[in-house]
Protein backbone atom coordinates (compact mmCIF):
# COMPACT_ATOMS: atom_id res chain seq x y z
CA UNK A 1 0.00 0.00 0.00
CA UNK A 2 1.22 3.85 -0.80
CA UNK A 3 0.97 6.09 1.78
CA UNK A 4 -2.60 7.94 1.43
CA UNK A 5 -3.72 3.93 1.28
CA UNK A 6 -2.20 3.15 4.75
CA UNK A 7 -3.42 6.59 6.08
CA UNK A 8 -6.91 5.91 4.92
CA UNK A 9 -6.19 2.61 6.65
CA UNK A 10 -5.10 3.75 10.27
CA UNK A 11 -8.11 6.10 10.08
CA UNK A 12 -10.47 3.19 9.19
CA UNK A 13 -8.92 0.95 11.81
CA UNK A 14 -8.80 3.37 14.50
CA UNK A 15 -12.79 3.67 14.07
CA UNK A 16 -12.94 -0.20 13.88
CA UNK A 17 -11.16 -0.10 17.30
CA UNK A 18 -13.19 2.59 19.16
CA UNK A 19 -16.46 0.17 18.41
CA UNK A 20 -14.77 -3.17 19.94
CA UNK A 21 -13.22 -1.20 22.56
CA UNK A 22 -16.53 0.07 23.40
CA UNK A 23 -17.85 -3.62 22.80
CA UNK A 24 -14.65 -4.88 25.18
CA UNK A 25 -15.70 -2.33 28.16
CA UNK A 26 -19.09 -2.77 27.62
CA UNK A 27 -18.71 -6.36 28.54
CA UNK A 28 -16.47 -6.32 31.58
CA UNK A 29 -18.15 -3.26 33.38
CA UNK A 30 -21.18 -3.90 35.58
CA UNK A 31 -24.15 -0.96 35.99
CA UNK A 32 -22.82 1.28 33.26
CA UNK A 33 -21.31 1.58 29.79
CA UNK A 34 -17.67 1.89 28.75
CA UNK A 35 -18.37 5.43 27.58
CA UNK A 36 -20.17 6.78 31.02
CA UNK A 37 -17.16 4.83 32.30
CA UNK A 38 -14.32 6.60 30.44
CA UNK A 39 -16.01 10.08 31.10
CA UNK A 40 -16.22 9.21 35.23
CA UNK A 41 -12.48 8.57 34.54
CA UNK A 42 -11.41 11.74 32.50
CA UNK A 43 -13.25 13.95 35.24
CA UNK A 44 -11.49 12.01 37.99
CA UNK A 45 -8.14 12.79 36.36
CA UNK A 46 -9.52 16.46 35.64
CA UNK A 47 -7.27 18.78 38.12
CA UNK A 48 -9.49 21.63 38.11
CA UNK A 49 -11.42 22.56 41.78
CA UNK A 50 -14.57 22.78 40.03
CA UNK A 51 -15.27 20.74 36.66
CA UNK A 52 -17.85 22.76 34.46
CA UNK A 53 -19.45 20.62 31.65
CA UNK A 54 -17.88 22.93 29.41
CA UNK A 55 -14.23 21.98 30.60
CA UNK A 56 -15.20 18.56 30.90
CA UNK A 57 -16.45 18.17 27.45
CA UNK A 58 -12.79 19.77 26.52
CA UNK A 59 -11.08 17.47 28.30
CA UNK A 60 -12.83 14.94 26.80
CA UNK A 61 -12.66 15.97 23.08
CA UNK A 62 -16.74 16.41 22.22
CA UNK A 63 -19.21 18.78 23.03
CA UNK A 64 -21.07 20.14 26.05
CA UNK A 65 -24.46 18.48 24.60
CA UNK A 66 -23.25 15.15 24.47
CA UNK A 67 -21.22 15.30 28.06
CA UNK A 68 -24.22 16.89 29.26
CA UNK A 69 -26.48 13.78 27.65
CA UNK A 70 -23.96 11.56 28.66
CA UNK A 71 -24.04 12.68 32.90
CA UNK A 72 -28.01 12.86 33.14
CA UNK A 73 -27.94 9.29 33.57
CA UNK A 74 -24.85 8.93 35.58
CA UNK A 75 -26.58 11.60 38.14
CA UNK A 76 -29.64 9.56 37.86
CA UNK A 77 -28.35 6.40 39.12
CA UNK A 78 -26.49 8.56 41.79
CA UNK A 79 -22.27 8.62 40.14
CA UNK A 80 -22.75 12.40 39.88
CA UNK A 81 -24.08 16.02 41.17
CA UNK A 82 -24.73 18.60 38.75
CA UNK A 83 -25.05 21.99 40.46
CA UNK A 84 -24.76 25.49 39.29
CA UNK A 85 -21.39 26.63 39.69
CA UNK A 86 -20.37 28.79 42.48
CA UNK A 87 -18.25 30.98 40.31
CA UNK A 88 -20.17 31.04 37.16
CA UNK A 89 -24.09 31.63 37.28
CA UNK A 90 -24.46 30.08 33.79
CA UNK A 91 -22.08 27.08 34.37
CA UNK A 92 -23.28 23.71 35.80
CA UNK A 93 -20.47 22.14 38.32
CA UNK A 94 -20.22 18.45 38.02
CA UNK A 95 -19.10 16.32 41.06
CA UNK A 96 -18.63 12.65 41.52
CA UNK A 97 -19.95 11.27 44.39
CA UNK A 98 -18.65 8.48 47.24
CA UNK A 99 -20.30 5.90 44.73
CA UNK A 100 -18.17 6.75 41.93
CA UNK A 101 -14.64 6.10 43.89
CA UNK A 102 -16.48 3.24 45.41
CA UNK A 103 -17.66 1.73 42.04
CA UNK A 104 -13.71 2.57 40.37
CA UNK A 105 -12.73 0.43 43.66
CA UNK A 106 -14.68 -2.47 43.37
CA UNK A 107 -14.40 -2.95 39.74
CA UNK A 108 -10.27 -2.14 39.36
CA UNK A 109 -9.21 -5.80 39.98
CA UNK A 110 -11.41 -7.25 37.62
CA UNK A 111 -10.98 -4.14 34.54
CA UNK A 112 -6.78 -4.72 35.24
CA UNK A 113 -7.02 -8.06 34.86
CA UNK A 114 -9.57 -8.10 31.85
CA UNK A 115 -7.56 -5.85 30.14
CA UNK A 116 -4.18 -7.65 30.88
CA UNK A 117 -6.01 -10.58 29.43
CA UNK A 118 -6.61 -8.38 26.04
CA UNK A 119 -3.32 -7.09 25.89
CA UNK A 120 -1.38 -10.28 26.56
CA UNK A 121 0.11 -10.84 23.37
CA UNK A 122 2.02 -7.40 23.17
CA UNK A 123 5.39 -7.07 25.32
CA UNK A 124 6.35 -4.08 26.79
CA UNK A 125 8.34 -2.63 24.14
CA UNK A 126 5.31 -3.02 21.93
CA UNK A 127 2.51 -1.45 24.21
CA UNK A 128 5.20 1.16 24.95
CA UNK A 129 6.00 1.68 21.52
CA UNK A 130 2.05 1.90 20.53
CA UNK A 131 1.77 4.69 23.38
CA UNK A 132 4.37 6.55 21.79
CA UNK A 133 2.25 6.40 18.49
CA UNK A 134 -0.79 6.62 20.06
CA UNK A 135 0.24 10.13 21.58
CA UNK A 136 2.16 11.42 18.58
CA UNK A 137 -1.51 10.80 16.79
CA UNK A 138 -3.21 12.58 19.04
CA UNK A 139 -1.00 15.55 19.15
CA UNK A 140 -1.26 15.85 15.22
CA UNK A 141 -4.84 16.08 15.75
CA UNK A 142 -3.88 19.29 17.72
CA UNK A 143 -2.03 20.53 15.60
CA UNK A 144 -4.37 20.13 12.95
CA UNK A 145 -7.42 21.40 14.63
CA UNK A 146 -5.08 24.70 15.74
CA UNK A 147 -4.32 25.04 11.69
CA UNK A 148 -8.29 25.10 10.77
CA UNK A 149 -8.83 27.28 13.54
CA UNK A 150 -5.70 29.79 12.06
CA UNK A 151 -7.65 29.21 8.39
CA UNK A 152 -10.78 30.30 9.88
Amino acid sequence: MNRTENEEYIIGCVSLLSNKITQFGDSILPDITFKQWFLLIMISKMELREKSINSIAEVVGTTRQNVKKMLVPLENKGYVRIEKSDNDARALKVELTEKTYQYFTENDASTVRETNRLFSAFSTEEIDGFVCTLKKLLYSFEIYRKGAQDNE
